[in-house]
């Protein structure tokens, strides 16, 4: 009676993990897999009462040891259409190291997140209705945040 019970629990569990990822897929299955030398991530942020109070920010870099100078990546952040669909995506290329500060450090290097600077393809309209799909090149990854707006809003003084 016990194992048939088990048994059952593992096929209810298991049926469920399929039907769950089996609906991820379905979602984003007009989205192209990754070509060569990419990987797709997938930003899936919560659902909210208003999704125009918030922004995403994408982190798109990796750990490096760097010491105290300033460190940063350049790359090109191309917005694409998703034809047929309505949809849109990002794809990361031509990452490179970007400028530096060349101050004399004391503190030895430590690993650090380094990503691109381009806050202004960086910030994104929040949608919690279906994920932002991005293609980086491998040995890259993608971090996010959310930022929310305050919920008082203030009154500016004409001058």
């Amino acid at each position: 009676m016990l194992k048939n019970l088990l048994s059952l629990l593992i096929i209810a569990l298991f049926s469920t993990q399929l039907s769950a990822s089996d609906t991820f897929n379905d979602k984003y299955k007009m989205f192209p897999p990754a070509k060569e030398g990419y990987v797709r991530y997938i930003v899936e942020v919560p659902k909210t009462d208003n999704d125009a109070d918030h922004k995403v920010e994408l982190m798109i870099g990796k750990n490096l040891m760097v010491d105290c100078n300033h460190a940063s990546f350049s790359g090109k952040i191309e917005r694409k259409m998703l034809k047929g669909w309505g949809y849109h995506y990002f794809k990361v290329s031509d990452i490179q190291r970007g400028p530096t500060t060349m101050m004399a450090c004391r503190e030895p290097k430590s690993e650090k997140f380094i990503s691109i600077a381009a806050p202004e393809k960086t910030l994104l309209r929040y949608n919690s209705r279906i994920g932002t799909v991005i293609y980086v090149p491998e040995g890259y990854e993608v971090r996010y945040r959310i930022w929310s707006a305050s919920q008082s809003i203030e009154k500016a003084d004409p001058r």
